[in-house]
């Protein structure tokens, strides 16, 4: 296992010496204080960190504007009321959407019996 020996030097400069092992480490930590005069020495252990890389998609729309809502801050221990809605709102029916000619399918894909995003 490698070890990290940090110091400084006489002159205040920042060094750093890998040893292979930990005898090998001490044996430098005595030299740079018996001979170079540094006291501010520090040993590590140095072990390798299991890692993993993951895929990570992002999405970005470019040259249109995407309505943001707003983020609503949690209550924390009060009960949830649902906001009032009046009575006409919920009598009336919700009216069907009309497609716009960019939600028709292409006449390829109609003949051929595929439609957008399918997996068939």
């Amino acid at each position: 296992m490698q070890h990290l020996v940090r110091f400084r030097t006489a002159e205040g400069r920042d060094g750093h010496h890998i040893a292979e092992t930990l005898e090998e480490g001490v044996a430098f930590v005595e030299r740079l204080r018996n001979t170079e005069g540094s006291s501010e020495v520090e040993l590590f252990r140095l072990t390798a960190v299991p890692i993993e890389f993951k895929t990570y998609y992002r999405v970005e729309v470019n040259g249109a504007e995407v309505p943001t809502t707003p983020a609503v801050a949690p209550t924390i221990g009060l009960a949830h009321t649902p906001p009032a809605t009046p009575a006409a709102a919920v009598d009336e029916p919700a009216t069907p959407a009309v497609p716009t000619s960019s939600d028709v399918l292409p006449e390829s894909a109609a003949a051929n019996g595929r439609r957008l995003f399918s997996r068939t």
